[in-house]
């Protein structure tokens, strides 16, 4: 429907205002918001009616109309404001700045019945295409779930298809991208504000990004061959429907049954046995190791294990590859006698080898979130003693790159890995053992963590069990005055003397470092002798100022 259309349809009480020069552009849909920045409901080609109830002063109107321009909306109606007996003028003087129709709405008529009308009017012209979606619909009742849904894309829209996880692993689809690919997209995503994005990576390269799941930082995206933003809405519509459906997909509550459920609830109270391992469909025998994952956000907690627990894909992928290579079928890559090279591929992400993607099955794990805690038990290849490095590097691989999703967010998460276990009357210690590695990675806000239980026998479990506001008050006293000299003469003491302490009082070894002269370090270190009144010679003194830069 063109706007223009609009105002032959004088039941709507619609006066166009400004923007006579944009009236062949199509409404694609109707969305009465009364919100300051209603970006994220918007996809682009609205008609977007608002009771102006954000407005509290003028300048609220620009940065409205800002962001309505910025969502690729069509046109807006205003009207229906107790206050106003017509459209206000800086309202009106917004959208000629920003070259947005805007339409004045007769008080008489209500947005209900506009919305109505034009969605009555809208659903005339899209018979076929709601007949077109009836039907895939169907189609996917008897599908395969998400490989059906890719087919219907690729199909629908003409392009391949990814579906990456929230760490940028390829988890299925067509479309053929590397490492540093897969990461600058997924980093874009996180970036964003809003999806779909357009991600451009060279000058012949776009594609563009939807998402899959809750929010920008924990769900999945689909990747998408192209660029979005010139599509007609039609097909744009077609892309966040099957998005959607790819969402109901993998978020679909089998992938966490309730026997998985009820093992974490009864590990938790101290009865899991062999029973329940098989009714969650984990083995029974064989080595089986804990991972406990504690404070918030949920969906970030949630995020990283379930990322971690892909590390059993890795090492079943890697064995595949292995055969593969013995087999002639792969002649390159990174992968040798079924070992990874360098413990984890460099991308942290299997790649399907073609006549063997039957070998790949979900790790064999269950977890669930119960009681405040995620909790997970990981069985086969991952849970073995020998995986523990390579298990440890993957869990720190995936914590980082959520972690960049989060700069400075809110909460932090902490992760504790246990050691592994031959029985299932061994996992309750496990979850106790993987408790406190997660309570040991002490996570600052904004930050995840990981603890192996190595970290047991350190320093950090001695800190672990002292009062956070004894722990603070002996970090204060000690190095406040280097944080207060730093300020005021824009040094570096705190920062030379962390990193003299990592190279084990070595002089030189910290100013090649740091790039500085080995003079400019003892410099510094004697300001920091005098302002802590400690004496880096002594082991007492420099274990005092270890422990505090460990709490910082």
């Amino acid at each position: 429907m063109r706007l223009r259309t609009l105002l032959q349809m004088p039941e709507l009480g619609l006066t166009l205002v400004s923007g006579r020069h944009h009236l062949d552009r199509e409404v694609r849909w109707v969305v009465p918001t009364d919100l300051r920045d209603p970006r994220r409901y918007l996809s682009g080609g609205e008609l977007v009616l608002t009771g102006m109830m954000w407005r509290r002063a003028e300048r609220d109107s620009d940065a409205f109309v800002r962001n309505l321009t910025a969502a690729g909306v069509t046109a807006l109606g205003a009207g229906d404001h107790p206050e106003f007996h017509s459209v206000p003028s800086d309202l009106v003087d917004a959208c000629a700045r920003h070259d947005l129709p805007l339409f004045a709405v007769d008080a008489e008529v209500a947005f209900a019945e506009i919305t109505e009308r034009i969605v009555q009017r809208l659903s005339a012209g899209r018979s076929g295409d709601l007949a077109s979606l009836l039907d895939r619909h169907r189609r996917l009742i008897a599908s395969d779930g998400i490989g059906q849904i890719l087919e219907l894309i690729d199909r629908e829209l003409g392009m391949e298809c990814l579906v990456l996880s929230p760490t940028g692993r390829a988890l299925r689809g067509s479309l053929e991208l590397g490492e540093n690919e897969r990461a600058a997209i997924v980093a874009r995503a996180h970036a964003a504000d809003r999806l779909p994005q357009k991600v451009t990576l060279d000058r012949h390269r776009c594609y563009s990004v939807f998402g899959i799941g809750p929010t920008i930082h924990t769900g999945r995206f689909l990747v998408v061959g192209d660029d979005h933003t010139r599509w007609p809405p039609e097909r744009r519509l077609v892309a966040e429907q099957l998005s959607a459906l790819l969402m109901l997909e993998l978020d679909d509550p089998s992938q966490r049954p309730a026997p998985h459920i009820e093992l974490v609830t009864a590990l938790r109270e101290g009865r899991a046995d062999e029973h329940l391992m098989r009714s969650a469909g984990l083995p029974a025998d064989g080595p089986a190791t804990v991972i406990v994952a504690t404070g918030g956000p949920e969906a970030l907690r949630e995020a990283v294990v379930a990322e971690t627990l892909q590390f059993d894909c890795v090492l079943k992928d890697a064995a595949v590859r292995g055969q593969a290579r013995k087999d002639g079928a792969l002649n390159d890559g990174v992968l040798k006698d079924g070992s990874l090279e360098d413990g984890v591929p460099e991308d942290g992400a299997p790649q399907p080898v073609s006549g063997f993607e039957d070998a790949l099955r979900p790790p064999a794990a269950a977890w669930a979130t119960v009681g405040g805690e995620t909790v997970a038990v990981l069985t086969g290849p991952g849970a073995a003693p020998g995986e523990r490095a390579r298990l440890l590097a993957w869990a720190r691989r995936c914590a980082s790159v959520l972690q960049s999703a989060h700069p400075g967010g809110p909460g932090a998460v902490g992760v504790g890995l246990a050691d592994p276990v031959n029985a299932p009357d061994g996992l309750r210690g496990a979850l106790e053992q993987a408790r406190h590695t997660a309570a040991l990675a002490q996570p600052r806000p904004g930050r995840i963590e990981v603890a192996e239980p190595d970290h047991l026998v350190s320093h950090r479990m001695l800190l672990a069990a002292v009062p956070p506001d004894v722990s603070r008050a002996f970090r204060t006293r000690v190095l406040d005055p280097l944080l207060e000299y730093d300020a005021r003469h824009r040094s570096d003491l705190l920062p030379t003397l962390r990193r003299f302490l990592e190279c084990d009082g070595s002089w030189r070894q910290c100013a090649v470092s740091l790039h500085v002269h080995v003079n400019t370090v003892r410099y510094r270190m004697r300001r920091v002798e005098e302002l802590t009144g400690r004496d880096l010679r002594n082991p007492l003194d420099r274990m005092d100022l270890a422990l505090a830069v460990s709490l910082d």
